[in-house]
Parts: structure tokens; C-alpha cells; sequence
């Protein structure tokens, strides 16, 4: 979408396009929040009030003043909805489009199913909007279409909609995408979106070759500057080779949004590794395109770069270079979006280019989308700033962003209760509300200091809640309030135990008489996973699992050891078998069920995990009543891919570093925090 913020430099021909940017650039940038609200709608306006200090003297990050409007929720014309797409158009109406999914049998809310692309618009800047839904795609068929991705055409005002559409199985226990052809089509509109024609076909935007193809999702953009002035760029992304290989491309129309023609296209590359898709793309002012895209991968765990980005220099004919990590825009795989707010050249605001997407970083496509927040770049995408300001802390997932008529900002984002989607809500803010309420996004991290090979990235914790250094005689620990401290270890392969044996120390302290106190807890909470903790309100014991799915081997010792001092652990599973001894006493021992023997005995979720220290893999999510959080404070927390003997386990206990390093997978000595 073109940026409200450009207008053609002095002297040029004044169009249509170039007096609706001019008209916009006299605007005054609002200071103070949006009118208020009809009392339909929540309002919040906490980004004005002082942060809150948490116990461990970190604040909690505050949000902009906004005006914020379920536009889409879930059960109420549809079972739920996703896929926001947002635009603002010449007149200053604001269209917000998703997906309508329809709950059958066989589809739940999934990608493929009889989805619907639905629209509601606002003739006020966003403040308010109409109450009838309004059905754009599929309302007269039970098809799969999705994907919605609109541009608009300044000069005409034509609005354009280019989406995907399939079959799917309707017969399956579980919906399929493969063996339906996937084929873009567009529909357009003149009267900023009360109508739209009939749905035209774009067969020349899917070569021989390609099996499922998207478009979008989120806002296409116009070029204003250069030599292809005019040219509307959609992206978009597909998968080829029997739905093996994926590759990323850009879809092009010089005529308004009538013909379209397929522009740049990587080559395709195996599904396995790193692959760019969902595309979102930004002008540069120097007429070039930005294109950051999600990172695919389909395990999540060889990297925690969520993010990918190339160039285009000749108007998204081709891309400048390969697709690489984007550094610094911590995230969790899903669709974000770019949006240009200034170019000095236009407006005399320092260039700034913003993305919204989640900031918490992970692997996972429901436990880590969260966190929604806007970061800015001030160099054309070259580097974004880790400070940004947060939306929403809830479960997010996908956004779009848009200017809206008086420079606000507007973003349409799905978010629900212990998912990421199912209602789509719209939230808009000025720019001085925004950057009153930024704050550092990035999380600190504590480091592994475990010998790792040339190359060989460390095992480093992501420091939620607030957790801070403390002391342990003469050394430094992580200190855990209770509240909400904890660290995260993002999935990294050299952390999987898999069905082999291993070995977890740690020293801990605490004085606890209530509640359960995690120290280690890896993957999931029932299903497959490994665990150590205190227990203080449930029968005074230390207790270790191990579990596939419901089968859970257990063994306890006869104490919390809630005294306030120092004690460490030692948790093993070999050949078999697991134990639990505490300051090199006499272990507790149990054989690991036959059940959970005859089956696959591998810990580790074949995809994307994290491991925990000082929570359940379920914070914050957990039900009302059972959070369970270590209170007191954890040191020299090591995990070594072996069952390690008596006398390794004396010398790790004793301050040891040269214990089985060839075996070590990871090593927490809190000596840092950065």
C-alpha cells in the first residue's frame, strides 16, 4: 500500500495520486488518543500510566493508547476467523478483510475448508464500522479460499484483491491440501469496497510446476518513486516438486490491478531447511522494494531467526540476492507486516519503516506467538531496532498494518484466549503514542558456557519475567521471584535426549512451604517429557519424571529441602532406569515402565520444543490455581547427553568444568546476563 506520509517531490506533474499524498502530508500528527469509543467497543488506554515494577525491579511494558474493536470473532458468523488483511484507501476508508472459516466435520479452523473471505469497512478513520458483515469470496460455494491480499491503485482508487482458492477433502479425517490444484484469482472494486465484480482467474501467476500457491497474506503496495511509478506488487509464496520443495514471489500489474503478471521467484528448495514465505514488502526511498518473509522451516529448531529478507532493484522483476536471517527481530514463525511511516525526502521525518509481529521469540506456531508489538527500522530494513512498543501481550498471530487518514496507525491482528487466532480485532494509535509507550522488546539472555566446537552456537536462556542475578558463595545464580521469573532454552538439536540416556544437575535454594517448584522441566507437561522439582505442598517431597505421552515414571525423595540452603541434584535416566540423588546422597531409583518400553521411549517432540527452568512449559497459560513457578534462587544447571557415574556426578558437585564435555549439551553458570 502506499505510504500517507510520501508526496511527489516540488515540481512534478500533480496527479491524482500525488494530490492525495500532498493532501495528506498537511495533516497535523496527532498528539492525544482517538475519540472515544461507542460503548460497544473496549478501550484501553494504558500506555500513558506509569510502568508497573515488578519485584525483581524490571518493568512491565506498557501499551499505546488505543481504540481497539473485535471486528471478527469467532462463532459468530463463522466458527472462526483468521488471515487479517488491512488497506486505507484514496477517500480515507479503511477495509478490513479475513478468512470466514466455516467449522465442518473434517475442518475445524484449518488452512483448507469452506472458507469464506469476509470484509468490514470504516468511513471514519477506523473509529467506527459497519455492523454487517460483508462476504467478498465464496458466499454461493463451499470452496477453500483464502488468503486475501488487497492493494489499491491511488490514481484510480481501484481496489484490488488478489486471493487463493482450492478444493479440499471434505471426506478425510483430517483435511488435506495436496492433490487439489490452488489457483490465484482477483475481484475489484471502484466504490471503496461496497461492491466488487465477479471473480477473475489468474492462471499466468502459477507456472507448470507449482502445486499450492498463496497470495499475501496482508496489503500489497504501489511504487511512488523510480522507474516503475505505479506498478502495484503483491507477494506471495508456493511449493513445488509434489509438495516437497517452496520458494517465494512477487506478482506485478502496471495497469491499476486489470493484468497481472508473476514477477520476481526464487528457486525452490527443500521443504527441510530454510525457505522464505508469507512475504510482506516495503518501497525504499531509493525507489528499491524491502522484502522480509517468514522463515518456514518446518521443525523450527535449527535456528531461532524467524525472519528472512531480500532486495528487489528492479521493481520486484527479479530479487536483488538470496533470501537471508534477519537479525535482531526476535519473533515466532508467522506473518508480520512492513508498513512505511516516513521518508524525509517527502515529509521531513527521519525515514522509518515498521514491522508488527510478535516479539516473543520461539519455535512455535501456538505457544510462542504472542507478545504483538511494532519495531521500527531507520535505515530501510538494514537493521531493526530491538526496542519496539507492545500491542498486545496476549496470544497474537498474524497483523497488518496501515496509515490511516489522520496518520494514525492502524493494525488488524488475530488473537483469542490459549490460542494465537480465532478473532480478528482491529487497534489503532498515533505515532506519539506509540513511541511514548516503547520500550526494550528484546529479552535478556543468560549464557551457556559449556566448550562448544568453531561454530557451534551456545544453548544461551532467554530471561523471562524479570529473574536476576544473585549470589552462591563466592559466584553469581539466577534469582526467581515467584511471580513470573523463569528461562526458556529455544529448541537447538543438541538438546534433544531423544531415547538416550542422560544427565541433569543443578544446585538449588529455597524455603518454600507451598506449591510446586520447578527447577528443570523439558518439552511438555504429560506427554513426552523430563522433569525435576520441589514439592513443598504436595507430601514434602523432590520428584523426577520421565513420560511418553501417559505412561510417566516417577521417583521421589523424602524432602523439598525447603531450609533455605544450598543442596544440588542429580537426575539421570539410564539404560532403563532413572534416579534422583541430592548432595551425593543415596539415590532413589525406578524402573521405566514396561509400557513406555515397548514404544518409542524418545523424549523429545518431533518438532519445535522448549525447555524450561523454573516453570511448567505451560506458563502463563496455565489453569486458574496450578501455576507452578520456582520460588528461591538456581545455579550451575547442566545437561550432559550420557548417564554420568557416581564420581562425575562428585565432580560436577565439587565446581568440576572438565567433566564429560564431549557429552555436555549444556552449561548455566549465571556468571552474565546481557
Amino acid at each position: 500500500m502506499l505510504s500517507l506520509s510520501e508526496r511527489r517531490p516540488p515540481g512534478a506533474r500533480r496527479t491524482a495520486l500525488s494530490a492525495w499524498l500532498c493532501a495528506l502530508s498537511l495533516a497535523v500528527l496527532a498528539s492525544v488518543v482517538l475519540s472515544a469509543a461507542p460503548p460497544s467497543r473496549a478501550v484501553t488506554s494504558a500506555a500513558n500510566a506509569t510502568a508497573v515494577v515488578g519485584s525483581t525491579g524490571t518493568t512491565t511494558p506498557s501499551v499505546p493508547t488505543q481504540v481497539l474493536t473485535t471486528l471478527f470473532k469467532a462463532r459468530e458468523n463463522y466458527f472462526c476467523t483468521r488471515i487479517p488483511a488491512l488497506v486505507t484507501t484514496g477517500t480515507g476508508v479503511v477495509l478490513a478483510f479475513a478468512e470466514g472459516r466455516t467449522r465442518l466435520d473434517t475442518t475445524g479452523c484449518n488452512d483448507v475448508g469452506d472458507n469464506d473471505i469476509v470484509l468490514k469497512r470504516s468511513l471514519d478513520g477506523g473509529k467506527t464500522w459497519e455492523n454487517d458483515l460483508r462476504v467478498v469470496v465464496g458466499a454461493g460455494d463451499d470452496l477453500a479460499h483464502g488468503n486475501p491480499a488487497p492493494v489499491v491503485d491511488a490514481a484510480t482508487g481501484r481496489i484490488t484483491l488478489l486471493y487463493s482458492s482450492s478444493e479440499w477433502n471434505r471426506n478425510a479425517a483430517a483435511p488435506s491440501r495436496k492433490g487439489f490444484p490452488r489457483t490465484v484469482h482477483a475481484v475489484h472494486s471502484t466504490d471503496g469496497g461496497a461492491t466488487w465484480s465477479a471473480s477473475v482467474a489468474l492462471p499466468q501467476l502459477k507456472p507448470a510446476g507449482w502445486g499450492w500457491v498463496s497470495t499475501g497474506p496482508g496489503h500489497g503496495i504501489q511504487l511512488d518513486r523510480g522507474p516503475h511509478q505505479g506498478r502495484l506488487i503483491v507477494p506471495g509464496d508456493h511449493t513445488a516438486g509434489g509438495d516437497t520443495t517452496a520458494g517465494a514471489q512477487l506478482y506485478l500489474s502496471d495497469d491499476g490491478g486489470l493484468n497481472w503478471s508473476l514477477g520476481a521467484t526464487t528457486t525452490p528448495v527443500p521443504k527441510t531447511g530454510a525457505f522464505p514465505g508469507e512475504l510482506t514488502v516495503a518501497q525504499t526511498t531509493d525507489g528499491a522494494v524491502y522484502v522480509n518473509a517468514r522463515n518456514s522451516e518446518p521443525t523450527r529448531c535449527a535456528t531461532n531467526e524467524h525472519r528472512l529478507e531480500s532486495t528487489s532493484a528492479d521493481g520486484g522483476a527479479s530479487f536483488a540476492a538470496p533470501f537471508t536471517p534477519v537479525a535482531n527481530l526476535d519473533t515466532s514463525p508467522t506473518f508480520g507486516s512492513l508498513l512505511r511511516l516516513h521518508a524525509e525526502d517527502r515529509d521531513g521525518e527521519p525515514d522509518r519503516l515498521l514491522y508488527s509481529g510478535p516479539s516473543r521469540l520461539g519455535p512455535s506456531a501456538l505457544e510462542d506467538r504472542r507478545e504483538l508489538a511494532v519495531r521500527s527500522s531507520y535505515d530501510e530494513g538494514r537493521t531493526w531496532r530491538t526496542a519496539g512498543t507492545l500491542v498486545s501481550a496476549a496470544r497474537t498471530g498474524y497483523s497488518d498494518l496501515t496509515l490511516l487518514p489522520d496518520r494514525s496507525i492502524g493494525i488488524l491482528y488475530e488473537t483469542a484466549g490459549n490460542i494465537p487466532h480465532g478473532n480478528v480485532v482491529f487497534a489503532s494509535f498515533t505515532e506519539a503514542g506509540m513511541d511514548g509507550a516503547a520500550t526494550e522488546l528484546r529479552r535478556p539472555r543468560t549464557a551457556d558456557t559449556r566448550e562448544r566446537a568453531p561454530g557451534e552456537p551456545g544453548n544461551h536462556a532467554v530471561i523471562h519475567g524479570g529473574a536476576v542475578l544473585g549470589t552462591r558463595g563466592g559466584g553469581k545464580a539466577m534469582e526467581f521471584d515467584g511471580t513470573d521469573d523463569y528461562l526458556r532454552l529455544v529448541c537447538s538439536p543438541s538438546l534433544r535426549v531423544d531415547d538416550k540416556n542422560f544427565t541433569v544437575t543443578a544446585w538449588f535454594r529455597h524455603s518454600a512451604t507451598t506449591g510446586t517448584l520447578p527447577i528443570v522441566w523439558a518439552y511438555g507437561t504429560q506427554g513426552r517429557h523430563f522433569s525435576v522439582r520441589a514439592e513443598p505442598g504436595s507430601g514434602n517431597v523432590l520428584r523426577a519424571t520421565v513420560g511418553t505421552d501417559a505412561r510417566v515414571t516417577e521417583v521421589t525423595l523424602p524432602s523439598s529441602y525447603n531450609d533455605g540452603t544450598w543442596h544440588h541434584v542429580v537426575f539421570t535416566r539410564a539404560d532403563g532406569g532413572i534416579s534422583l540423588a541430592v548432595d551425593g546422597g543415596a539415590p532413589a531409583t525406578a524402573a521405566i515402565k514396561v509400557a513406555l518400553m515397548e514404544t518409542n521411549t524418545s523424549l523429545t517432540p518431533a518438532g519445535e520444543f522448549n525447555i524450561h527452568i523454573g516453570a511448567r512449559p505451560d506458563f502463563p497459560n496455565q489453569p486458574v490455581g496450578v501455576a507452578q513457578l520456582f520460588r528461591g534462587t538456581l545455579d550451575d544447571v547442566r545437561l550432559f547427553g550420557k548417564a554420568l557415574t557416581p564420581e562425575e556426578a562428585s565432580q560436577v558437585r565439587s565446581g568440576s568444568l572438565d567433566v564429560a564435555t564431549e557429552d555436555e549439551r549444556l552449561r548455566l553458570g549465571f556468571s552474565t546476563v546481557w
